[in-house]
């Protein structure tokens, strides 16, 4: 019997992922909605987005769940992931606020951020450190990321459009430094 000793010196996880160039200001750019079909993710989201679009004089350009088959523990679909890169400047998705979940927001974060399309991901206070880490695992460490109290679901709508209201400075900065 042979046996092989291999060095553990091999090449560790994907190459570091750049976060795409941030526009100055978000006039005139087109938001995306990337929703995981979390609880409250898309109500979050949305209005985040509408307050983005009314702050800033951008437009709303696309809200969409992942697609057909695709749900918050899965890979947003590459059709979906096409039309956002085409249609959109700037993207926010989510929700990160469970395990699987938010690794695959991340995912679709870095993908998009691959794509060259400014993305931030929404995720909670009980899974912040799990989204940084996740977001370093897969190369993008200095993701941009937007922390709301947990947890999203089961939180009364009002409670919900108050916590994206009170974002929408937070992620400006994000978007646009």
């Amino acid at each position: 019997m042979t046996t092989r000793v291999y060095a553990p010196d091999g090449e560790v996880g994907p190459a570091p992922v750049s976060l795409a160039p941030s526009p100055h200001v978000l006039t005139g750019t087109r938001i995306g909605v990337l929703d995981n079909g979390k609880p409250n993710a898309g109500l979050l989201l949305h209005r985040l987005g509408d307050q983005l679009a009314a702050r800033t004089g951008a437009s709303l350009a696309i809200v969409t769940a992942k697609g057909p088959g695709a749900n918050a523990a899965t890979p947003c679909t590459d059709a979906v992931m096409a039309r956002l890169t085409e249609e959109c400047d700037v993207v926010l998705t989510g929700s990160a606020d469970c395990g699987s979940c938010t690794s695959w927001s991340v995912h679709d974060t870095v993908q998009l951020e691959h794509r060259r399309v400014p993305t931030v991901v929404a995720t909670t206070t009980g899974f912040c450190d799990l989204t940084r880490r996740v977001a370093a695992g897969f190369g993008l460490p200095d993701a941009r990321i937007a922390v709301f109290p947990h947890p999203l679901g089961g939180t009364p709508d009002a409670t919900i459009l108050a916590w994206a209201d009170a974002a929408v400075d937070d992620v400006i900065a994000l978007l646009t430094h």
